[in-house]
C-alpha cells in the first residue's frame, strides 16, 4: 500500500472532534494549584508593582510581541502540511493552522500535555481523512517536532558555552550532541517502523480481553496505522527532513520572540542570549507532564535564567507573563475553533 492510498474517503456526516475528558484526578489539580502559588510568589518577590509597570509600559507595542509566535504557528503548519501531503490529503491551509491550534490548546490545558494529538486526529478524520492515516501524520509530524526540538536545546546549550568562554569545548559538545540527537532520531524512527502500534493492539486486547471482532478491528487499524509510517519513512524520507526544517524554524523565531519582547520592556540582550534562554527553558516546559500548561514552573525557570543572564528578575518575569497571556490568547483561538466545530455538528 502506498502512502496516499487510502489517505482520504468519502466524509461521513461529521461527528465532531471532542476534547478529551477527564480533569486529570486530584494529582493534577493539585499540581495546578501548586503552580498558581508559585507564579504568585514570583510575582510578589519580583515586586508586583514593577511588573505591573513594565507590563503596562508596553502599552500599544504590545500587538508586536504576538508576531514571532504568529510566526511559530504558522511554521509548524507548513511542517505538518508537508506530511499530511505524504499521505495523499490536502487541507486548505487555514483550517491546518486553525487545528494544529485546537490540538495545542488542549496540549496546555490537558494533565499530560499530550491530549492534542488524539484532538487533530479526531479533526482529520471529520474532514474525511482515514483514521489510520490521520494518526500516522500526526505521529509523523511530532516526531519531526520532537526532533527540531531536541537541536533547539543543543544550539543552546552550545550558545551557552559560547557565552562562559569555552571555545573548545563548545565545537566539541556540538558534534557529539548533534550525534547523539542523530541516534536518537534514527531509533525514534526504528521503533515507529517496527510495527509498534501493532504489537501493542495485541497486548491490549489480551489484557482486556475483549472480543475477537472488536480485537480483530483494532489490530487491522494498528496494521494499517504501521503500515503507512513504514511506507513514508521508506519511501519519502525527506518527509520527516522537510518538517523538521519548518519546525526548526518555528523554534528559532520562538527565540526571536525572546529578543523582541525583551526589547518591548526596554532590555537588550544578544541573539545568543536569547538562544539560551528559549533552548534550556525546553526541559523546564517539560514539567507540563506534571503541572499542566507548566504554570508558575515555566514562569520560575524563566525568571532563574534570565536572572542568571543579567536580566533584572522584574524584567524576567514581565518576559514570561506575557509569553503566558500570548500562549492564553493563541489557545482561546484554538479552543474557540473548536467549539465552532462542535456547534456545526450539532
Amino acid at each position: 500500500m502506498s502512502a496516499a492510498e487510502g489517505a482520504t474517503e468519502r466524509p461521513a456526516p461529521e461527528r465532531g472532534p471532542r476534547a478529551p475528558r477527564g480533569g486529570g484526578g486530584t494529582v493534577s489539580i493539585l499540581a495546578a494549584l501548586a503552580g498558581i502559588l508559585l507564579l504568585a510568589w514570583l510575582v510578589h518577590e519580583g515586586g508586583a508593582e514593577e511588573v505591573g509597570r513594565r507590563l503596562v509600559g508596553l502599552g500599544p507595542v504590545l500587538p508586536l510581541a504576538l508576531l514571532p509566535y504568529t510566526v511559530v504557528s504558522l511554521c509548524d503548519a507548513l511542517g505538518w502540511r508537508v506530511v499530511l501531503r505524504a499521505f495523499g490529503v490536502a487541507q486548505p491551509f487555514a483550517r491546518l493552522w486553525l487545528e494544529r491550534l485546537a490540538g495545542e490548546a488542549v496540549n496546555s490545558v490537558a494533565p499530560t500535555g499530550v491530549g492534542g494529538e488524539p484532538v487533530k486526529i479526531l479533526l482529520l478524520r471529520a474532514d474525511g481523512v482515514r483514521g489510520s492515516a490521520a494518526a500516522a501524520a500526526v505521529v509523523t509530524s511530532r516526531t519531526g517536532l520532537i526532533l527540531a526540538q531536541s537541536l533547539l536545546v543543543v544550539f543552546g546549550i552550545v550558545a551557552l558555552l559560547v557565552r562562559l568562554g569555552r571555545h573548545v569545548a563548545a565545537p566539541i559538545a556540538l558534534a557529539g550532541l548533534l550525534g547523539l540527537t542523530a541516534l536518537f532520531g534514527l531509533l525514534l524512527v526504528r521503533v515507529q517502523k517496527g510495527g509498534l502500534a501493532r504489537t501493542v493492539a495485541r497486548g491490549l486486547a489480551g489484557l482486556l480481553r475483549t472480543s475477537s471482532h472488536t480485537a480483530g478491528r483494532v489490530e487491522r487499524s494498528a496494521a494499517d496505522f504501521d503500515a503507512h509510517l513504514a511506507t513514508v519513512y521508506a519511501t519519502r524520507r525527506l518527509t520527516l527532513l522537510g518538517a523538521a526544517a519548518w519546525h526548526m524554524l518555528g523554534w528559532l523565531a520562538s527565540a526571536a520572540e525572546v529578543w523582541v519582547v525583551l526589547r518591548l520592556l526596554g532590555t537588550s540582550i544578544s541573539q545568543t542570549d536569547a538562544l539560551i534562554v528559549e533552548g534550556l527553558a525546553q526541559p523546564i516546559r517539560a514539567t507540563s507532564i506534571l503541572v499542566p500548561g507548566a504554570v508558575g514552573t515555566q514562569e520560575g525557570g524563566g525568571v532563574a535564567l534570565c536572572s542568571w543572564l543579567g536580566i533584572p528578575p522584574a524584567t524576567g518575569l514581565a518576559l514570561w507573563l506575557v509569553r503566558r497571556g500570548r500562549e492564553v490568547l493563541f489557545d482561546a483561538v484554538g479552543l474557540l475553533y473548536l467549539a465552532a466545530r462542535n456547534l456545526r455538528r450539532r
